[in-house]
């Protein structure tokens, strides 16, 4: 028995915002072959919508693995405190950095967040894109108290304040990953409690299944995922992951527009 851990966007999920039906064949295939499918993102609980779980998953790790549960048993739920909130919140206003906080009830925006991604969206060339980004928007809280207890992760867009110096000077109180979405701009990224990563569910995950670190395999496309990569058996990188996740994978799979995902299960010999 294998346990699969998978990222979402760009490698579950492709440009349209929908799953591929050979991804979806693919998934159901390897749980028939008693292989366990984990999903591991960095979206929170939120943003992982219906049609996503009713795939039907073993277990997910989400928030870059600040929650965690396997079989509606809730293994980890870990958040910022309100005086981290009020720190970095007073940062990103100082550089006019606009960002949106991820939660387990919601996905709640700053002031001009929406008025950045609207910008974004329309300098976008692709219908497919757009519509995505669009869809994405439409779950987005704007106007809501931004103090809230269960805020576990928060994504910031590009700025002309650079990333560089926003490691700097946070790097020693949190995890920072760059350019987790590309079209968030240069200098964008993700910021989330120190001492948690996508490694930190994958272990609690194995540790709910018992599951041997040499059966273990991750599939990811973005720098978020190089510990994820890094740490299972064997990782693979998707046709259009950044070129760092490309150098420490094992296997480069096919985009994930072309099928991507479902190449890499019948190239391992899960389905």
């Amino acid at each position: 028995m294998k346990t699969i851990f998978l990222d979402i966007d760009g490698t579950l999920v492709a440009d349209k915002g929908t799953v591929p039906d050979s991804a979806i064949q693919a998934i159901k295939l390897a749980q028939k072959n008693n292989h366990k499918i984990v999903l591991c993102t960095g979206r929170a609980m939120a943003e992982i919508y219906q049609p996503i779980l009713d795939i039907g998953f073993d277990g997910i790790v989400a928030c870059g693995g600040n929650y965690v549960e396997c079989n509606g048993q809730v293994l980890l739920n870990r958040a910022f405190s309100f005086d981290e909130l009020e720190e970095l919140y007073h940062y990103f206003e100082k550089y006019q950095i606009d960002f949106y906080a991820e939660a387990n009830s919601g996905i709640y925006t700053s002031s001009g967040c929406i008025a950045k991604l609207d910008s974004i969206t329309e300098s976008l060339d692709s219908d497919v894109l757009k519509q995505s980004m669009n869809h994405f928007k439409s779950h987005l809280i704007n106007g809501a108290n931004l103090y809230r207890s269960d805020i576990n992760k928060i994504s910031f867009l590009g700025s002309d304040h650079s990333f560089l110096d926003i490691s700097k000077h946070f790097e020693s109180k949190y995890e920072l990953f760059d350019l987790v979405v590309p079209l968030f701009g240069k200098n964008s990224g993700e910021i989330s409690i120190k001492g948690t990563d996508k490694v930190t569910g994958i272990k609690l995950v194995m540790d709910y299944y018992g599951c041997d670190h040499s059966h273990t395999i991750a599939v990811g496309d973005g720098n978020n995922d190089i510990s994820m990569l890094s740490y299972v058996n064997y990782g693979v990188a998707m046709g259009n992951a950044t070129d760092k996740l490309k150098d420490i994978a094992k296997h480069v799979t096919d985009d994930v527009n072309r099928d991507g995902l479902a190449k890499a299960f019948y190239h391992l010999g899960l389905c």
